[in-house]
């Protein structure tokens, strides 16, 4: 399987685990450095909690506030 593939594949999975969530939840991923861009509703902990449910290594990026309130885009995860 190409790595094309496998990428594409897990940012599908974290998009429909987010969506359990928050229907309109968006991942998407920079090829370049494999940061995740997330972007929902739901809380920087949650978002990170509901990646590491589905298997995926999460956290806040550097410049993402670990506890912003719902509705602020989290757009920092890293995996």
């Amino acid at each position: 399987m190409s790595d094309h593939a496998s990428s594409t594949q897990r940012q599908q999975a974290m998009t429909e685990a987010l969506r359990a969530w928050d229907p309109e939840a968006e991942v998407t991923m920079e090829s370049g450095t494999g940061r995740l861009v997330v972007m929902t509703t739901l809380p920087t902990e949650r978002v990170i909690a509901i990646l590491k449910e589905a298997g995926e290594h999460a956290e806040a990026g550097e410049n993402e506030s670990r506890g912003h309130k719902a509705g602020q885009c989290c757009g920092g995860c890293s995996h």
